[in-house]
């Protein structure tokens, strides 16, 4: 039986209930946040934990959270009762419960949902996968993991359609990111190119890691935006997440990257992130 943490109680799926006039249902008006988990052990977590603090912030939104720790005792427990060892924590707080109104009270309590997500197969893309491009549309606050995701859903859906893997968006001819995902190339010089934080991208935690990695085996990084036609003279492409951690991006719409091959530095990054992450 599933069981759900809601607002203080833990709860079977058939009980785990939230109001209808809750602000996230009604407005998209909440963050979210999404941290894998190995063998009951949390991936990153102080990483994840700072980023969802940021996000509650932005949007004015008062946590439900009296700190870290309490956070954590919460979410190994819920590992324990789901009986799930490996996978990921899906953790949602909106602004509460009140009536539709598009002016909020301060006064109002957050709703905090968390839960188990059992571990995904991606094996079959760990030899590289294909990625479309589309214009980003999404709102101008992208730093911020909001629950509002309505234009990575449909961009990602058309990719899945279309049979590629992810749609990495263009903005003023840049690059940004995927609808899941940070995007990277390595250019002819060998080094690493990723579009610069901003509100522009999601800071993504395994985005972090990876550059702090690369760094560390002295592979040159540059925070720069890149073209679709700096894609066609790169010697690599990946991508980054935390469900997938790093997958190699062999084809970018008609342009075939690397003779669709894995790069050496996409395998030497992939093997320090899961050295990293296994210990």
């Amino acid at each position: 039986m599933e069981t759900y943490y809601v607002n203080g109680f833990y709860e079977t799926r058939n009980n785990a209930k939230i109001s209808v006039e809750d602000r996230g249902f009604n407005f998209s008006d909440g963050v979210y946040e999404l941290i894998s988990y190995l063998d009951e052990n949390l991936i990153f977590f102080e990483k994840h934990y700072s980023r969802l603090i940021k996000s509650l912030l932005s949007l004015k939104i008062s946590s439900p959270l009296s700190n870290k720790k309490i956070l954590k005792l919460i979410i190994k427990r819920l590992i324990k009762l789901n009986k799930i060892k490996s996978g990921y924590i899906y953790i949602q707080i909106t602004r509460g419960t009140a009536k539709r109104n598009h002016v909020y009270s301060k006064e109002t309590p957050p709703n905090l949902v968390i839960f188990c997500l059992p571990l995904r197969k991606i094996e079959e893309f760990r030899r590289g996968v294909k990625v479309r491009t589309s214009e980003d549309l999404r709102w101008g606050r992208c730093d911020i993991k909001s629950i509002s995701l309505l234009p990575n859903i449909l961009d990602k859906q058309i990719a899945f359609n279309q049979g590629y893997y992810e749609t990495w968006q263009i903005k003023d001819n840049y690059i940004t990111e995927g609808t899941t995902s940070n995007a990277f190339i390595v250019d002819k010089n060998g080094s690493i190119r990723t579009y610069p934080k901003s509100k522009h991208i999601l800071g993504g935690v395994t985005r972090d890691v990876i550059i702090q990695i690369a760094k560390k085996q002295n592979i040159k990084i540059i925070e720069k935006a890149f073209t679709l036609n700096d894609i066609k003279w790169c010697k690599e492409a990946f991508l980054t997440s935390t469900t997938v951690k790093i997958l190699p991006v062999i084809k970018v719409n008609d342009i075939k990257i690397n003779m669709m091959k894995i790069g050496e530095i996409t395998e030497i990054l992939t093997y320090n992130i899961n050295k990293k992450i296994n210990g």
